[in-house]
């Protein structure tokens, strides 16, 4: 084939549907970046802002609800691997059947209070709800494998790499060329990283040296094996410094990745994550974000920003409403659309709910 066969491959492919990938569940924002084979995302931000909840959402839930309902239509297979590092398996289940229950049936059961870590326990009712989504969680964990434990770069590479020797094969081209044949040609396979910063580091290697390591096998897995991965990362402290505060608004930049900016140099697209109130400053869309903070103290208001975007729009901001209890994340109305928001309806969490 000629250079040009091949894109024209391509262009086949997205004529017939192939290259569409599948919604990530906030249609602005999937309007921009999406789900599909061979893009490496980075998410980045702040402990506590609900950066995981955020890669949850848009990389495993909503992609696995949207392949569920269409799983009898459509020819996508997914498959997720979750690195959950020092994140207890149980604990990210619950979170998710919390989610799931709320979207659903529109009642907040917290995850302490599934769990019983509050005085308050599940009434029967409750029980009874929760025991309702027994074949949604076992359908989930059927293609989405969380593996425990902190990891290496290794680890994380032998794990997917055997995955990916067990359903395709790798032909030897010549010499120096190998090319990976998936059993499935429409598997969409998502390894995610959550976070980088808890990588184990391997003998005579640094932390940043680690997380170089891993970003180098991500970018094996989006060339070579056409996979999609997603690392998640902190952003360093230098966003405490006061300078910042004395500003009117301001947010993440690509330079406040923690520990190593290796991983935004190799990926395809880097989001962050802002809580603007948290650094006591506004953001540049929506401004004064106070108005975002429910009577109890619960701060709904998280800014999403794509700051690098290969094959599309960068430095876009969209607002996001957030659910923490569950976790929840949905798309605010434009800024130039929000002078007859209610936001009663954001404290409530009727606003979350379809």
């Amino acid at each position: 084939m000629t250079e040009f066969d091949l894109l024209k491959k391509e262009v086949d492919n997205g004529i017939q549907g192939r290259n569409s990938g599948i919604p990530m569940g906030f249609r602005r924002l999937n309007k921009y970046i999406g789900i599909r084979k061979r893009i490496y995302t980075v998410i980045f931000g702040a402990t506590g802002s609900g950066k995981s909840a955020f890669c949850h959402s848009a990389y495993i839930l909503h992609p696995f609800d949207w392949w569920y309902a269409n799983k009898n239509t459509s020819n996508v297979k997914l498959k997720f691997i979750l690195f959950s590092m020092e994140r207890s398996k149980v604990y990210t289940l619950a979170k998710w059947t919390s989610r799931k229950i709320f979207l659903d049936q529109g009642v907040n059961i917290p995850i302490a209070k599934l769990l019983g870590w509050w005085d308050t326990k599940l009434t029967k009712d409750e029980h009874d709800m929760f025991l309702m989504y027994e074949n949604y969680i076992n359908e989930l964990t059927a293609i989405c494998d969380i593996i425990e434990g902190a990891q290496n770069p290794t680890g994380i590479y032998k794990y997917v790499r055997k995955y990916a020797e067990t359903n395709g094969t790798i032909e030897n081209i010549n010499e120096y060329d190998k090319i990976y044949h998936p059993c499935h040609p429409n598997e969409i396979v998502i390894p995610i990283v959550d976070h980088f910063g808890l990588i184990k580091m391997e003998k005579g290697m640094s932390k940043k040296e680690a997380i170089d390591k891993t970003s180098e096998y991500f970018q094996w897995m989006r060339d070579f094996l056409g996979y999609t991965p997603i690392g998640v990362s902190q952003i360093n402290r230098d966003l405490s410094n006061p300078i910042y505060q004395k500003m009117d608004a301001f947010e993440p930049n690509i330079d406040q990745i923690k520990e190593s900016g290796r991983p935004a140099e190799d990926s395809d697209v880097v989001v962050s994550l802002f809580q603007p109130s948290r650094y006591k400053t506004n953001d540049a869309s929506y401004n004064n974000v106070s108005k975002f903070i429910s009577p109890e103290g619960a701060d709904c208001f998280r800014s999403i920003k794509i700051l690098k975007n290969t094959y599309g729009e960068s430095d876009l901001r969209i607002g996001m409403g957030f659910h923490g209890s569950t976790g929840t994340f949905a798309e605010l109305p434009k800024p130039k659309d929000m002078d007859s928001f209610d936001f009663e309806t954001l404290f409530t969490g009727q606003f979350f709910l379809p």
